[in-house]
């Protein structure tokens, strides 16, 4: 066991305390030594890396699988888990990224499961009444009796609401110890605010709240404590999260300066690829108006709902532009639908890669050659051969590492983003648009993302980067475009890049809406 613990380790009130814990897997050491606690009435995150050791430590928290050595401490008395039972038994609720939603039945039913109330203690039948009575309490204490109901099919709901109502499973088995494993990855930005919400209420209501995520702002704005692993190992338990910046906190989970992760910009630009003019989308944006080169790396700033995404869309034809130009390489380019802008060499990467980026029931093979299925199969029959080298070949260049014969279902998030970068790298498209190329994986492959989109660049490919993460944008774009409310307010070279000016930009339409009255308010975009 390791001589000296993280100063955490010397609170004698915690409500669970793992001490020393390793775990070793057939030719890997997945947690060496680790040790951590969790107090009651606090939210205390965990970070790393994939393969870091956060799954292994959530799977041994939530009594799946057993330490090697070490020890776990629940109100300071020792105990060991069999089975996941075991661990729900001990008050230890686990919500795992893949919910354990059961679709057919009622968010009543899915709230009392294991629980089920009986009609009374002389007829022990189940009584359907009471449990939706008590899952009502349930969702009425967390803030959610309007948006759920307890009589609403659980298919129906959104991936939120599901996420909610395995949190009131939980609370309904009064669960002092909560696990939470990326629970607001698969979230938009309003559902993770509902979550995170329901969190802190749950802390103050004296919860024990363990948070694993790859949302590295998320975790500073709720954790009371975060802990670092690398590599299986613990680093650090930071007690003050908020005064580290992100870039702090990744340099501590890689190992190395953050400039590390970053890649040299491409120095060789060439002209102009794709103009576009005047471009506007009735109550959406107007007035766009930009270009990129061949070679370099344009961003796009700006708040939740600036019109970003919007853009990009409509430069790719999956939405209409009601008026303006695209031009690529001085031709003008009628972008009404995705098959003429891919015909020009325009591929578009979007922000949810789950449901517009990827097939995720068919193989990484069969997503990689998607979009250059006609060169695989010149007179309608598919030359598997070919395609299968081909796709191997884009694999190994982006440094694929999951199984590419499996539905992309099965593959990392990260190793899911490389499968809708290389079906475009397939389709050989000179001009990229990429959509939060980084949401929701970990450091280690945003790192790779990275090192792809320069290796892209000094090949010439014209790249546009969206992100709502500030350190991002000034460390691989050129130039970075703000947008407010539909509309480009600013425009800053690399030499001027800062985030106090790119934050008054982003703001710049709500700022003026609000001074003449309308109090209109936008969500803040990530910032370091």
């Amino acid at each position: 066991m390791r001589k000296e613990l993280g100063p955490s380790l010397q609170n004698e009130c915690a409500a669970v305390s793992l001490q020393g814990i390793s775990k070793n897997y057939p030719g890997v050491l997945a947690l060496d030594d680790v040790s951590l606690d969790l107090k009651a009435g606090e939210v205390h995150a965990v970070v790393g890396e994939n393969g870091a050791g956060k799954s292994t430590l959530i799977r041994i928290l939530s009594g799946d699988i057993r330490p090697d050595d070490g020890r776990i401490l629940l109100q300071e008395r020792e105990i060991s888990f069999g089975s996941p039972s075991d661990a729900r038994k001990s008050g230890i609720a686990t919500i795992f990224q893949e919910l354990m939603i059961i679709e057919d039945m009622t968010v009543a039913e899915n709230i009392m499961l294991g629980d089920e109330p009986s009609v009374s203690w002389l007829r022990p039948v189940y009584s359907r009444r009471q449990a939706e009575r008590l899952a009502g309490g349930i969702l009425k204490s967390l803030g959610q009796q309007s948006a759920i109901s307890p009589r609403s099919q659980a298919k129906h709901l959104p991936t939120g609401h599901k996420q909610i109502v395995e949190i009131a499973r939980a609370l309904v088995r009064r669960a002092p110890v909560i696990v939470l494993d990326e629970p607001t990855a698969a979230l938009s930005d309003n559902e993770s605010e509902v979550l995170l919400r329901i969190l802190g209420q749950l802390r103050a209501e004296g919860a024990a709240i363990l948070f694993v995520s790859h949302r590295l702002d998320e975790v500073r704005s709720i954790a009371d404590r975060i802990t670092v692993l690398r590599g299986g190992r613990w680093v650090a338990t930071l007690d003050k999260p908020r005064a580290i910046n992100t870039a702090q906190l990744i340099e501590l989970m890689i190992g190395r300066p953050l400039t590390e992760m970053f890649p040299p910009k491409n120095r060789r630009i060439g002209e102009t690829v794709l103009s576009v003019r005047g471009a506007a989308r009735h109550g959406v944006f107007e007035d766009i108006n930009f270009e990129v080169r061949a070679g370099e790396v344009l961003g796009f700033a700006g708040l939740i709902g600036a019109g970003r995404t919007e853009v990009m869309r409509g430069i790719f034809g999956a939405d209409r532009i009601n008026r303006g130009t695209v031009t690529k390489m001085g031709h003008a380019v009628k972008v009404n639908a995705p098959r003429r802008a891919m015909a020009a060499g325009i591929a578009y990467l979007p922000e949810d890669r789950k449901t517009q980026g990827l097939v995720l029931s068919l193989s990484g093979h069969e997503n990689l050659m998607m979009t250059s299925l006609e060169r695989f199969s010149p007179f309608g029959i598919v030359r598997w051969r070919a395609a299968m080298r081909a796709t191997r070949d884009v694999a190994k260049r982006l440094q694929f590492r999951g199984d590419l014969s499996a539905p992309a279902v099965t593959n990392s998030g990260g190793n899911q983003q490389k499968l809708v970068v290389g079906k475009w790298i397939l389709s050989e498209a000179d001009v990229l648009l990429f959509d939060e190329p980084t949401r929701g994986i970990d450091v280690g492959a945003k790192a790779e993302i990275y090192r792809l989109i320069h290796e892209l660049a000094a090949k010439g490919v014209a790249i546009i980067v969206v992100s709502s993460e500030i350190v991002e944008l000034t460390n691989l774009c050129h130039r970075i475009l703000v947008m407010s409310s539909g509309r480009i307010y600013d425009e800053i070279d690399e030499d001027n890049f800062d985030e106090k000016r790119i934050l008054a930009a982003a703001f710049a339409a709500h700022v003026s809406k609000q001074a003449s009255g309308s109090g209109t308010e936008g969500s803040l975009f990530s910032s370091h």
